[in-house]
């Protein structure tokens, strides 16, 4: 990333550390995931640049509608969007104005969605009754015992799965009636919070005894309950649909958190009470789930056609 202050060395030492730390606090805004991108996606700015015999940094606006143009042809109109937020960030590190302010920059963006569209790629919910055929191709294996806890949980608590994957036997609370787990961060509390979620242990997925299994199995007291990146917590869902004999490619690791949903849906659960759970912030993200579950319930047409 671009220096805070690029002549760091004349400074005295208390200022000059000071700067270091104030470009650790600037960077600290967004999650490391995000900073690795990011990087990534400058990275390949600059090399772009050079091999063309532009300038990076700063760059003009003519570069970059030039480097979006040679983008736009194999790149969705997010991603373009990723690249343009990656520009924009290094040159607001470095207290200057970004070219991706800039009308053209915005113009193309425009375009790019317009010409290509900008819906994204929509996966197949795990409802329960796909969860249940995931858990059914589950042997008493360890990997079985793992695979039936990570499912069941992170239905039962709508997980993202970069969730799933942090998830600490110290975050989580025994009750009567299922689990009480506390996220130390999350998507949409990238500050650090926490936030709690209830998990109702259920009558068709028993998922206290689900994650008990598991942990006597495995023999892990302490740390993480799924020593798993988000990527194989993915892989995982998809290895089970295959072997329930569904369409692997129509599942993927937000299956589950989009499963409760739909499931809450269908069976009429209060929206609020399904943002308990899900942790939104906006009500219109859980009405989609909503609608789309109750879509011929009520239909306007019902009387008369």
């Amino acid at each position: 990333m671009t220096a805070l202050i690029s002549r760091q060395e004349s400074l005295p030492a208390h200022l000059a550390e000071g700067v270091k730390q104030a470009t650790e606090l600037i960077a600290a805004r967004h999650s490391i995931a995000t900073r690795i991108a990011y990087e990534s996606d400058l990275r390949e700015f600059r090399l772009w640049t050079s091999a063309n015999g532009l300038q990076a940094f700063p760059a003009s606006v003519e570069t970059v509608v030039l480097y979006l143009t040679h983008l736009a042809n194999r790149l969705k109109p997010s991603s373009l969007a990723r690249k343009v937020a990656a520009i924009k960030f290094e040159f607001r590190q470095a207290g200057l104005q970004s070219p991706t302010d800039a009308e053209p920059v915005k113009a193309l963006l425009a375009g790019a969605r317009r010409t290509k569209g900008s819906a994204p790629r929509q996966v197949n919910p795990a409802t329960i009754d796909v969860v249940e055929k995931l858990l059914s191709t589950c042997d008493d294996s360890p990997r079985g015992h793992r695979d039936r806890a990570l499912i069941a949980l992170g239905f039962g608590a709508a997980l993202r799965r970069s969730e799933l994957a942090k998830v600490r036997i110290e975050d989580i609370e025994v009750t009567d009636k299922g689990l009480v787990l506390t996220l130390p961060r999350s998507k949409t509390d990238q500050e650090g919070r926490g936030q709690q979620v209830a998990v109702l242990d259920g009558q068709r997925l028993k998922i206290k005894q689900l994650l008990s299994n598991w942990l006597e199995a495995s023999g892990i007291t302490t740390g993480l309950v799924f020593p798993l990146t988000d990527r194989h917590i993915a892989n995982i869902i998809k290895s089970r649909a295959r072997a329930a004999g569904l369409d692997e490619q129509q599942f993927s690791g937000h299956s589950l958190r989009s499963g409760f949903l739909t499931s809450a849906a269908a069976n009429g659960a209060n929206l609020f009470r399904m943002m308990d759970v899900s942790r939104h912030r906006s009500i219109n993200s859980v009405r989609g789930y909503v609608r789309k579950a109750q879509q011929f319930e009520a239909h306007a047409g019902s009387a008369f056609m």
